[in-house]
C-alpha cells in the first residue's frame, strides 16, 4: 500500500470539492426523447429546468442538449401531442434517453400544432387543418365503412351513389381533386376518376388522417386522407360483429403477432348494406364487401423500419328493381423503408403493385375494366440548424384495359413527378409575435399517354406541368396557450385522368366540338390556430379557423347521364370557390365532458362546376367518457344540393337533394376481465328520420346498429 501524505489528501479532496461545484453550476445535459409507443424520435418537444430560467427544445432527430445550474432540481419535457413529464436530475447521468406517452382524447382528436406520432403528415400539420381519427377506437366499430366515420367525424361531404358507391370531397371541390394515400403511398385511383372509400374496412387501420388543403406530394389537390395501416409491435386478437336494420352488418377479425423487433398483423372482414326504393316493394339494392390484409413491420433500430403491407377489397353491388349489377377489386402491395440518420437526415423508399378491375352493368352501359400501376417513390428530408430542405419524387406506370358496348381501349400512362421543399423555421426566443416558418415549394411532373391499340377513343398525348407555393407563419407563446398564424398561396395544374378522357369520348354530339384541356388551379388560403398548454389539471382547447380561395381556368366538370354511373367531362372556362372553415374541441378539467364544433361554408360561382355541394355543412358533438362507459350526441347539418344528370334523349336534368339534418347517438361500454376487453355499442344514424329520395331511392333514412367485440392484449 502506498502511504500518501495527509496534506496531499487534504489537498485532493479541496480541489475535487472545487471541480463537483463547478460541475454542478454549469452542467451539460444531453440525450434524446422516444415515444413510448413507437420508440420514434419526436422533434420540438419543449425542455426547461423548474426555474424556467434555460430551456431548449428537440431537433428533428429528438436530441436536444440543456446547460443546468445548481439551483436546478428538475426538468420538464412538454409536448402538446404527448403527456408532460418531469424528471429529478440524476447528476451520474448526463447522456439520457427520455420516452414521452401520447396524449390520448377520446374519439376524434383535431392536432392544431404538434405532431402526429405515426402518420404522414406530421411535417404539415402547422401548415394545413389537419385532424386524425383513431379508428381502432372501439367505439368507431359501429361504423359501416370509412365513408360513415368520415361523414360523422369531419366536415367532409360523402356523396352516395346509387350503386352504394361513397366519396369524398373537401371544401366544396369535386372528388377527383381529392388525393389518397396507404401509409403515405398514393393509391392510384386514374382508371375509376374517384375513389370508392366504402372499400376499406376499420378493421386493418390505425388511424385516418384528413388534410384540408394541398401538400408537397399533392400541392393541386382540394385535401388528402391516408388511411394508416395497423402494425402491432406485441400480441394481440380482436373479433367484432355488427347487426343493424335492413338486414345490414359486417364482421372483422384481426390478429397480430411480435415483438419490439417484428410484427405479423393479418385480418379479414365481411359487410352487408340494404338501400330501397320508396314505393317499390322487395326492390331492394344490396351490396356486399370483402376485406383482407397482411401486415408485416421489421424495426431492427430505433432510426430503421422495413414494412411490408398488402390489403384486398372487393365489393359487388346488385339491383333488383333496375337489374343492375356491378363488381370491384383493389388490391394493394407495398414495401417500404424508412431509414433516420441523424448527421445526413432521413429517407424514405417504397415499391408499391396497385392493381383495380371490375365490371359494370348499369343500365344501357356494360363495361369491363382492367387497371395496374406500378409505383416507386422517395421522400429525403434533411434539417441543419434552423434550415431544412425536403425532396420528394415518384414515378409510375398505370396500364388500363377497358371494354365498353364493344369499344375496346388500352392505354399506358407514364407519371413523373417531383417536388421540392426549402425552409426556414425559427425558434421562439422572445415574447411576442415571431416568424417561425418561411417556405418554398416547387413541384413539377411530367405524363405521357401512349394507346396500345387502334381505338379512336383517345389520343396519344403528352402534359408537362409545374408550380410554386409559398408558406408564411408566425406564432406567439402564452401562458396557457399557443397561438399560430399561417399564409400560404400557389398555383398548380390538373391533368385529365384516363377516365375522364375515355368519358369524354361518350359525350352527347351537342358536345362534340369541345376538347379536354389541363385544369389550372390558383390557391390561397389564411388560417388562425390555437391550443392550450396548460397542466394536467386545466381545461383543454383547441381551435382553428382558415379563409380560402380557389380560382379555376379551363374547369373540368362532368355530366352524369341519369340512373347510370356514366359521367362525361367537358371544360367550362373559369370558375371559383371560396369557403371558411372553423374547428373546435374543448374538453373539461376531468376529461368526461368533450364539446366538438366543425362549420364549413362555401361560395360559388356557379353551382354547376361544382355538383352536389352544399353551400354549408355543421357537425356538433357532444361526449361523455365515464371510463368503461362512453356516451356521444352528434348533430349533422348540410345545406341543399343540385346534380345535373342527362336522359335518354339528351336533355339535362336537375335533381335536387334538399338541406338535411339529423343527429346520431351512440353509446358503448367495455367489461376489462383480465388480458381481455368485452364490448357492447349501439348506434343510431339519422335518428331526426330526415329521409330523403334521389332518383327513386331512399337515402339518409333511420338505421340502428348493434356491435359486440372481444378484444385481447
Amino acid at each position: 500500500m502506498f502511504n500518501i501524505p495527509f496534506v496531499n489528501r487534504l489537498s485532493f479532496l479541496f480541489f475535487y470539492l472545487m471541480s463537483f461545484q463547478e460541475l454542478l453550476s454549469d452542467s451539460l445535459f444531453t440525450g434524446i426523447v422516444l415515444s413510448s409507443k413507437t420508440k420514434q424520435p419526436i422533434s420540438n418537444v419543449n425542455i426547461y429546468t423548474n426555474q424556467k430560467s434555460k430551456g431548449t427544445s428537440t431537433n428533428i432527430a429528438g436530441e436536444f442538449s440543456l446547460q443546468i445550474s445548481n439551483s436546478d432540481t428538475f426538468i420538464v419535457y412538454e409536448h402538446v401531442g404527448f403527456e408532460i413529464l418531469s424528471q429529478s436530475i440524476q447528476l451520474e447521468s448526463k447522456k439520457i434517453t427520455i420516452y414521452l406517452d401520447p396524449k390520448v382524447i377520446s374519439f376524434s382528436e383535431l392536432k392544431v400544432i404538434g405532431e402526429n406520432e405515426i402518420g404522414k403528415f406530421k411535417n404539415l400539420e402547422t401548415k394545413n387543418m389537419v385532424s386524425d381519427i383513431a379508428v381502432k377506437d372501439f367505439s368507431f366499430r359501429t361504423y359501416s365503412d370509412i365513408g360513415d366515420v368520415l361523414m360523422n367525424e369531419e366536415s367532409v361531404l360523402i356523396d352516395e351513389s346509387s350503386r352504394g358507391v361513397k366519396v369524398v370531397s373537401i371544401r366544396g371541390a369535386r372528388q377527383e381533386e381529392m388525393s389518397f394515400l396507404y401509409d403515405g403511398v398514393p393509391i392510384y385511383h386514374d382508371g375509376r376518376s374517384v375513389m370508392d372509400v366504402s372499400m376499406f374496412d376499420i378493421g386493418g387501420i390505425d388511424q385516418v388522417e384528413v388534410l384540408r388543403g394541398g401538400n408537397e406530394m399533392f400541392p393541386g389537390s382540394s385535401g388528402s386522407i391516408n388511411f394508416v395501416p395497423s402494425i402491432n409491435y406485441g400480441n394481440s386478437m380482436s373479433l367484432y360483429q355488427r347487426f343493424g336494420t335492413y338486414n345490414t352488418g359486417n364482421f372483422n377479425g384481426g390478429l397480430s403477432l411480435g415483438n419490439e423487433v417484428l410484427s405479423f398483423n393479418i385480418g379479414s372482414g365481411k359487410s352487408k348494406s340494404v338501400q330501397y326504393y320508396e314505393d317499390i316493394i322487395d326492390s331492394d339494392i344490396i351490396q356486399s364487401s370483402n376485406n383482407n390484409y397482411i401486415n408485416i413491420g421489421y424495426r431492427p433500430s430505433v432510426d430503421l423500419e422495413l414494412k411490408l403491407s398488402h390489403t384486398k377489397n372487393t365489393r359487388s353491388f346488385k339491383n333488383y328493381y333496375r337489374l343492375g349489377s356491378s363488381n370491384s377489386n383493389n388490391d394493394i402491395s407495398t414495401f417500404k423503408i424508412e431509414k433516420g440518420s441523424k448527421k445526413y437526415g432521413s429517407i424514405e423508399l417504397y415499391f408499391s403493385d396497385q392493381i383495380s378491375c371490375g365490371e359494370d352493368n348499369i343500365s344501357i352501359f356494360q363495361s369491363n375494366r382492367n387497371d395496374k400501376r406500378l409505383l416507386t417513390g422517395l421522400h429525403y428530408k434533411y434539417h441543419h440548424n434552423n434550415v431544412f430542405f425536403r425532396l420528394n419524387t415518384k414515378q409510375s406506370k398505370a396500364s388500363s384495359n377497358w371494354e365498353q358496348d364493344g369499344n375496346e381501349l388500352s392505354i399506358d400512362r407514364k407519371d413523373i413527378a417531383f417536388s421540392s421543399v426549402f425552409g426556414v423555421s425559427q425558434k421562439k426566443s422572445k415574447p411576442g409575435f415571431e416568424i417561425k416558418d418561411f417556405i418554398l415549394s416547387l413541384n413539377a411532373n411530367n405524363i405521357e399517354d401512349r394507346k396500345n391499340n387502334e381505338s379512336d377513343l383517345v389520343y396519344n398525348a403528352n402534359w408537362e406541368n409545374s408550380g410554386v407555393n409559398f408558406l408564411f407563419s408566425a406564432w406567439e407563446h402564452l401562458d396557457n396557450s399557443i397561438i399560430y398564424i399561417y399564409s400560404n398561396f400557389g398555383n398548380s395544374f390538373r391533368t385529365p385522368s384516363i377516365s375522364e378522357r375515355y368519358s369524354h369520348a361518350f359525350r352527347p354530339a351537342e358536345w362534340v366540338s369541345d376538347s379536354l384541356l389541363v385544369e389550372s388551379k390558383m390557391m390561397r388560403e389564411v388560417g388562425i390556430k390555437i391550443t392550450s398548454t396548460g397542466e394536467n389539471l386545466s381545461p383543454h382547447f383547441q381551435g382553428s379557423m382558415s379563409y380560402f380561395s380557389y380560382l379555376y381556368k379551363n374547369k373540368i366538370k362532368s355530366i352524369q347521364y341519369s340512373a347510370s354511373s356514366m359521367l362525361f367531362p367537358l371544360n367550362n372556362g373559369e370558375a371559383n370557390i371560396s369557403g371558411v372553415e372553423l374547428n373546435a374541441e374543448l374538453l373539461d378539467v376531468a376529461k368526461i365532458f368533450n364539446f366538438r364544433f366543425i362549420y364549413s361554408a362555401f361560395t360559388y360561382s356557379d353551382q354547376l362546376s361544382f355538383p352536389m355541394q352544399p353551400l354549408n355543412m355543421l357537425r356538433n358533438s357532444i361526449e361523455l367518457n365515464l371510463g368503461s362507459f362512453k356516451a356521444k350526441v352528434t348533430f349533422k347539418s348540410e345545406g341543399s344540393r343540385v346534380l345535373t344528370t342527362i336522359g335518354e334523349e339528351g336533355l339535362l336534368e336537375n335533381n335536387y337533394l334538399d338541406k338535411y339534418q339529423s343527429y346520431d347517438i351512440h353509446g358503448s361500454y367495455i367489461l376489462n376481465y383480465r388480458d381481455f376487453d368485452i364490448s357492447v355499442a349501439i348506434f343510431g344514424q339519422n335518428i331526426g328520420d330526415n329521409s330523403q329520395v334521389l332518383d327513386g331511392i331512399s337515402i339518409f333514412d333511420k338505421r340502428m346498429y348493434l356491435s359486440l367485440g372481444l378484444q385481447w392484449n
